[in-house]
């Protein structure tokens, strides 16, 4: 994300003025870490750092409420099993 202009997009978001960190988009993962490092509450490792530290903690929260889903089925393997097994689960209805 950082090299895909991360720090450019919440720097302008940052520069209009009319926005603040506890906003909720302001609060998603990385763009938090960043706006304190526009701030200047953060340097540019601790930012990375904690942005790292967000997004795992982010993928553990979601893997856990995935594994709450029953019915969920885990797509696994190579494209062409993939796609095999969306299709063979796929609950067809006539409109």
């Amino acid at each position: 994300m950082l090299e895909q202009g991360l720090v450019e997009e919440v720097r302008a978001l940052f520069e209009r003025g009319d926005l603040h960190k506890d906003l909720p988009s302001m609060r998603s993962v990385g763009y938090r870490q960043v706006w304190e490092y526009l701030e200047g509450c953060l340097d540019y490792e601790a930012m990375v750092f904690r942005g790292v530290v967000a997004t795992r903690n982010l993928a553990k929260r979601q893997l856990t409420w995935l594994r709450g889903w029953p019915e969920l089925i885990e797509i696994a393997g190579n494209e062409q099993k993939k796609l095999d097994k969306v299709l063979n689960n796929i609950e067809f209805t006539s409109i």
